[in-house]
């Protein structure tokens, strides 16, 4: 399986959503890196055609999907919307029924697979209780399992783990995992934990424009250098938030820890040479600009 992105382009008015971005993915999990008004729920909008493209192409097996594809596109597309938006009075297996009805499943089909998506997720228990009685994590487990209705070959995910709390957030990583497996898995999110233990390969999308793209283990070794430690005082902690960017702040029995990430460090800083993460190469790329 291929997936190409060919110098896609989005604006909107004066502002560029979505500038020239160019990549090529193969089976696997990518996650999508950015803070808010990077581009990527522009880009799911463009690969699910719910906005128009200004310019450049998504091909699919080599073929543009809206010129050739078309339906047969749909068929192997299926999209987790970051927006909630359920049937409230629905059971979670009625809505899981209408939505297989949407994506024209088999009665057979529907009968085999809404069962199995509930196991998965983890709510065969609450198949029959109406959606508006769950917590948010379980509504977000029900538009994931809707998501893999029809065993689609590329799975579009827009902020999955929205809102939830750090259980709940486990939980719908370890399913996305668990399903990666011979698709192609576009993780969209400003929550760097969300792909650190499960995304084989990043995107660093800022203002639109992709900065790096590559697996997690050679984003940190990028950074390498770029990472230091140490101890101040209280009162020195607001210098040194006014000349550099500090990733967190730890209370020790000697005082404060800082940990800041640049090019430029404090001589008397330690460097980081161990436990550089996705957070550090957050930090260092898309705070920076």
């Amino acid at each position: 399986m291929k997936l190409q992105f060919q110098n896609l382009t989005k604006t909107y008015g004066h502002t560029v959503a979505l500038d020239h971005f160019t990549a090529t993915m193969r089976e696997g999990v990518y996650g999508i890196l950015g803070p808010n008004g990077a581009g990527k729920s522009t880009l799911m909008n463009l690969l699910t055609d719910t906005v128009t493209r200004d310019e450049g192409e998504i091909l699919y097996e080599g073929e543009d999907i809206l010129k050739k594809q078309g339906k047969a596109f749909r068929a192997v597309l299926g999209y987790m919307p970051q927006q909630q938006g359920l049937y409230e009075e629905f059971t979670a297996r009625h809505f899981l029924c209408y939505m297989a009805g949407m994506k024209r499943l088999n009665t057979r089909q529907a009968k085999e697979q809404i069962p199995q998506l509930l196991a998965l997720v983890g709510l065969s228990a609450q198949a029959d209780r109406k959606i508006k009685s769950f917590s948010g994590g379980m509504k977000q487990r029900v538009l994931l399992a809707q998501a893999l209705l029809g065993d689609p070959k590329v799975l579009v995910l827009d902020e999955p783990t929205a809102g939830l709390d750090p259980e709940e957030r486990i939980r719908i990583r370890n399913y996305i995992a668990e399903i990666s497996d011979r698709k192609i898995v576009l993780l969209a999110t400003h929550v760097v934990s969300d792909i650190e233990s499960i995304a084989e390969q990043v995107l660093l999308l800022y203002q639109g424009r992709l900065i790096h793209m590559d697996t997690p283990q050679n984003l940190i070794r990028s950074i390498e250098g770029k990472v230091a430690e140490g101890v101040c005082t209280r009162e020195e902690l607001t210098e040194y938030q006014k000349k550099y960017r500090i990733g967190n702040v730890y209370q020790r029995a000697d005082g404060l820890t800082l940990r800041l990430v640049g090019d430029e460090l404090p001589e008397h800083f330690p460097r980081v040479t161990q436990q550089i993460g996705l957070e550090d190469v957050y930090l260092y790329y898309l705070e920076k600009r």
